[in-house]
């Protein structure tokens, strides 16, 4: 009799599991038609629908806020209403929904553009010069002459000023010899226009060593070469911190 009453018990655990497990398949799949039905009736074809729904799916385990999601999600369906106005599909425009993905996790890094990016290649190169100016000149300072006299320092006027019309210049010269560009001039007429902007720097940097004392104070070589020391750990955070493609290192 006791048998019995467990194998009963047993069948009755076992009716009420499967029981619980459909009522949780049957739950599952409301939820997914819910989803489902958010791409319905908004324009988008049954297949481009489809897309969306399995990979508003794969979204949801990501490290994305609820509003990032969204607005994933809304840009993505606006593409696509856009783009099935000359045929497109999901799968054309973005690959499987995998690869969707994983772009959207980890977006490529977006392509370098000298004119985009002037102002802060320009800061870079101005960092980057004024490394190499106070390095110079304070490190000259205490290297052996034949006539054992120092070698001649430029002031900080001069430095700043050279520093400056290097950053504003670099850029320019870079943008005009951009590979896969449709450029105004021929190669030639940018080659005189680099001479050209070459001897203006020179120029002003012979301007600037010659001005008077007072306007371009020489500072001690040590102070130089702390300077050059700081300026270059600032332009190496302005690299990697702007991600700099324009620059002369």
């Amino acid at each position: 009799m006791s048998s019995n009453n467990d194998e009963t018990a047993k069948r009755s655990a076992n009716s009420k599991a499967r029981e619980k497990n459909a009522q949780v398949h049957q739950d599952r799949d409301h939820a997914a038609k819910i989803v489902h039905s958010q791409f319905d009736n908004i324009g988008l074809t049954k297949r481009n629908a489809e897309y969306m729904f399995k990979f508003n799916q794969a979204l949801g385990p990501t490290k994305f806020s609820a509003e990032q999601k969204k607005t994933i999600i809304q840009s993505m369906v606006q593409q696509l209403l856009d783009g099935q106005k000359s045929g497109k599909t999901a799968k054309n425009m973005w690959g499987t929904v995998d690869q969707k993905l994983q772009n959207t996790v980890h977006p490529p890094a977006r392509p370098a553009d000298p004119r985009r990016d002037y102002w802060k290649n320009a800061g870079y190169n101005a960092v980057l010069f004024l490394t190499i100016f106070f390095l110079m000149y304070g490190v000259l300072y205490f290297l052996p002459t034949k006539g054992g006299q120092h070698s001649p320092m430029m002031g900080i006027t001069g430095i700043l000023i050279s520093a400056a019309i290097a950053g504003l210049g670099i850029p320019v010269v870079t943008m005009m010899f951009t590979p896969g560009v449709k450029h105004k001039y021929s190669v030639w007429i940018r080659i005189i226009l680099v001479i050209l902007f070459l001897i203006v720097w020179m120029g002003i940097f012979t301007v600037s060593s010659i001005l008077p004392p007072i306007m371009n104070p020489v500072l001690n070589p040590i102070v130089y070469i702390v300077l050059g020391v700081l300026s270059g750990l600032a332009s190496f955070y302005i690299k990697r911190r702007f991600r700099i493609t324009g620059g002369v290192f």
